[in-house]
């Protein structure tokens, strides 16, 4: 056992070293279990397997991986709590830009590494007008702000993200901006290349079209998040990994740089390294993402054994290259990607061979028959299934190496990945080599450069449809629900500046109140429905609102809607028109509010329609065109009043209609007061949930509203204090309120 155990240190010594420092810098950052039981459990089989320098190495490795660690996190902790102690702190901050700007609206975010003032390092920057150039310096007058904590549950953790950058808080950029410095020379060379790159690929292409964003995604990892039905395709069948530049992106360059090379009788070890330059080359065009920068590590170091007429070792390599990334920055090895991409390549490398062994009929040959015999036909067939049969080995060992980590992080399975992973990988590698194709003839024959892209148009159509193929298969993926409220449950998501969306699970069936903006779908509601594992069957609109509606075209396309309740028929805004056209092309009833009716969701759960607004007046502005709805819930009434104003409550109060609830769900009227004494004493609300935003100055609370409530005996959650605000019914009967940022909390009994 003990000779086993030495054989397989000595075979891979730095996989063990880097395992060792990875352990300290666990323990560095506060995970002192995992850490340290991690740590020890590698000292004592490199003790049992007696081999001293390897134990010293590690020792010493460890130390240093982990004093680094200690030292990089410190001031980053401490200006954190300065920064959370003051709150704000307006300054003139100085800052050269780490990361290329994100434009969103009317402003960017981007990672920039203050100089000036203390403290320094690096923040996350919200600026306005055009954004600079990564690389650029820049002066501004703005506040220190905290880092933002996550306000709605099953959201991105924004404030965790940031931490792994090295962020210690966020400047919020106020005054004007200028210039100190530009760009440095390679930083401005980079961007220009990478602006070719991405004209080159696409070129005689209709920029707009799904082919061309396919190809964006998986040459150069431009994600296309305007196309949800795109992107849950890839999500589906297991295989998003190909629209982010990974470890294989960079394998695919090699491979291709291989065949050509060598179709050029380029001698070898030239080959070699031009090879190694070619996926650094494209590693930095494509910003240098840790998963493409430890493939080209691991690339260069087995190419670099070739070179030199050694033996290449894959897992040895790995430990090279993760040896390389707790040195570096130990923020790496607690990013979910980075996790991915070793944890992947470690499992190949222990696993490949076993899990070949089921594909092995694919590459069966006749006993009888020595390969001498073999004619060369039948030596190529041969040789095609014996990479067929390594390629799902391989495959095989990837889907499962990753299983861990992705139930972990994402609550996804996909068992047809394995399948999915290894045809579309094919396709792939052909859409890379196009791609490198129209980029060489880009300068010199640019009428070819246009047929080869048009000809990768359809091999990125063939991408999609296999990825499509491949998420409809019964079974084939499976997402795990991750922290409900409870079986049944509702939320009144906090979405910000005057957007507006709920969700109610109740007894199997989904039901969205509004969607938010578009963006907010994207960045918040959709990632809160996975994490939930909800699929929405029904959709209610208050009214024609972008910040409302917004994201209802991409719940249309991410979600199995059966029905969609409208306010109105006709409005003035063209996305809620195109909205109700691209329902109607799908088939989906879209059925106008009728006061007089009941809409069932389950046997104890329906809703009512209070007020429906005139369908002759498209002319008026949205947040006078509310519908209001008021739910039955297990014996609870919530009404949901959208951004409804005064007009509309007198509306209801003149009705005559019962509008007593438990509960009021309520935005904001951006030019109109609402919630008055009148509309309180009709309704006698026990707690009402209301939005909030600071800016515009219409969105906010009134103080006012906050005493008044209190005098009436209301519990109001306030969204700018809670955030989110979940429902959940108790065995009891009772309802239990809670807020999510807060943890506030009210249980109504009957």
């Amino acid at each position: 056992m003990r000779a086993k155990l030495r054989r397989t240190v000595e075979r891979h010594p730095l996989l063990w070293i880097a395992a060792a420092a990875a352990a300290a810098v666990m323990v560095a950052d506060g995970c002192f279990v995992t850490g340290a039981v991690t740590f020890f459990a590698v000292i004592a089989l490199l003790l049992a397997a007696g081999l001293r320098w390897v134990v010293i190495s590690a020792l010493a490795l460890a130390l240093a991986a982990g004093s680094l660690h200690s030292a990089r996190v410190a001031p980053q902790k401490a200006a954190r709590a300065a920064i959370s102690g003051t709150k704000v702190r307006t300054v003139e901050a100085t800052g050269r830009v780490a990361t290329a700007p994100k434009v969103s609206g009317g402003g960017w975010t981007a990672l920039v590494d203050v100089v000036g003032p203390d403290p320094k390092g690096k923040v996350w920057w919200w600026g306005r007008g055009l954004p600079p150039l990564r690389g650029e310096t820049i002066r501004a007058t703005g506040d220190f702000l905290p880092i933002p904590e996550r306000r709605n549950p099953g959201t991105f953790d924004v404030a965790n993200w940031l931490h792994r950058e090295g962020v210690w808080g966020v400047f919020d950029e106020r005054g004007q901006r200028s210039s100190v410095s530009p760009a440095p020379w390679l930083d401005q060379k980079g961007e220009a290349l990478r602006e070719d790159f991405r004209l080159a690929v696409t070129s005689g292409l209709d920029e707009a079209s799904r082919e061309a964003a396919v190809i964006r995604a998986m040459v150069l990892g431009d994600s296309p998040t305007d196309d949800e039905a795109l992107v849950e395709a890839y999500r589906a069948s297991g295989t998003l990994h190909v629209f982010s530049v990974s470890g294989m992106h960079v394998a695919m360059i090699g491979v291709i740089g291989w065949f050509a090379l060598k179709w050029l009788r380029v001698p070898r070890r030239a080959a070699i390294v031009v090879i190694i330059l070619g996926m650094f080359a494209y590693a930095w065009i494509t910003g240098m993402k840790p998963p493409a920068v430890r493939s080209v590590t691991m690339g260069a170091v087995l190419l670099g054994a070739f070179f030199i007429r050694r033996r290449p070792d894959l897992l040895n390599t790995l430990g090279f290259a993760l040896m390389l990334a707790v040195l570096a920055n130990g923020h790496l090895i607690f990013q979910a990607g980075v996790q991915l991409s070793f944890g992947v390549v470690f499992v190949m490398g222990i696993a490949t061979t076993w899990a070949t062994r089921p594909f092995a009929w694919i590459s069966w040959r006749e006993p009888y028959l020595p390969l001498q015999l073999y004619t060369k036909w039948q030596d190529r067939w041969l040789r095609i299934r014996q990479q067929i049969a390594t390629a799902f080995g391989a495959s095989t060992a990837a889907s499962v190496g990753s299983v861990p980590l992705t139930l972990w992080h994402f609550g996804f399975l996909s068992p047809i990945s394995i399948l999915a992973s290894t045809l579309i990988g094919i396709f792939v590698l052909a859409l890379m080599a196009l791609a490198l194709l129209a980029l060489f003839l880009s300068p010199i024959a640019p009428s070819a450069q246009r047929w080869v892209n048009k000809g990768n148009g359809y091999v990125a159509a063939g991408c999609t449809g296999i990825a499509r193929f491949f998420a409809s298969v019964p079974g084939g993926n499976h997402t795990f629900a991750r922290d409900r409220p409870g079986e049944n449950f509702l939320v009144v998501y906090d979405p910000g500046y005057g957007n507006g969306a709920a969700l109610l699970h109740e007894g199997g069936s989904t039901v969205l109140f509004d969607t938010g903006s578009a963006n907010g779908f994207e960045h918040m509601l959709l990632p809160s429905l996975r994490h939930f594992s909800v699929k929405p069957q029904h959709l209610v609109l208050s009214h024609p609102d972008g910040g409302h509606i917004g994201g209802a075209a991409g719940a249309i396309d991410a979600f199995p809607i059966r029905q969609i309740l409208a306010p109105v028929t006709k409005a003035r805004s063209k996305l809620y028109r195109d909205l109700i056209g691209k329902a109607e092309q799908r088939g989906i009833p879209v059925v106008l509010g009728d006061p007089q009716g009941h809409y069932k969701v389950s046997e104890a759960t329906w809703l009512e329609v209070i007020h429906e607004p005139d369908a002759a007046s498209q002319n008026m502005m949205a947040d006078e065109r509310v519908m209001v709805c008021r739910l039955h819930w297990r014996g609870w009434r919530i009404l949901f009043m959208g951004d409804a104003g005064w007009s509309i409550e007198r509306a209801m109060l003149e009705s005559g209609r019962d509008l007593s609830a438990d509960v009021i769900v309520a935005g904001r009227h951006r030019n109109d007061s609402s919630m008055g004494d009148a509309f309180l004493e009709a309704v006698k609300p026990r707690a009402i949930i209301a939005s909030h935003a600071d800016f515009p100055y219409a969105e906010r609370i009134p103080p006012g509203f906050v005493s008044d409530c209190e005098s009436r005996g209301i519990r109001l959650f306030h969204q700018g204090q809670t955030g989110a605000v979940t429902g959940v019914p108790r065995e009891d009967g009772s309802l239990e309120l809670r807020g999510f940022l807060d943890g506030s909390s009210l249980r109504l009994s009957r």
